[in-house]
């Protein structure tokens, strides 16, 4: 075969390739907009709950003997909750029972109509998590 043929029979294939290539990623671009004139609209979004820290009731805990460190989360919204984590670290006398029985109490009283989710936790592995109405 020839030097010329060669080349040529390169260029076209080249082309086509090119060509191939091309094309396709038109498509794909095509496909990955969005078709306005089809969706559905949601008629009655949801409301998104707000999420707060309560620092004062952080900072109470975390005075405690054996406490290490207590994220607490106060949900707002249609189902108003409580997500309290607390990290004991070796100092802690108490058992994961007592330290939910004990703690859950001062919760309660600063959120008293509302269900608290509590999770204890040692050295990042879970020891309890419970959730009091």
């Amino acid at each position: 075969m020839s030097k010329h043929k060669l080349l040529t029979m390169i260029g076209v294939i080249s082309i086509l390739l090119l060509v191939t290539g091309c094309s396709n990623s038109k498509s794909n671009e095509e496909k990955n907009t969005p078709n306005t004139g089809t969706e559905s609209k949601e008629v009655n979004p949801q409301p998104t709950p707000e999420l707060k820290s309560d620092t004062d009731l952080v900072k109470q805990l975390e005075a405690e003997k054996g406490i290490e460190k207590v994220m607490v989360q106060v949900v707002e919204g249609e189902k108003p909750s409580v997500n309290v984590d607390i990290e004991i670290n070796s100092e802690q006398e108490l058992s994961a029972d007592q330290v939910v029985e004990k703690y859950s109490k001062v919760i309660k009283e600063k959120y008293p109509n509302r269900p608290i989710d509590v999770i204890i936790a040692k050295d990042g592995k879970l020891l309890k998590q419970v959730t009091l109405p």
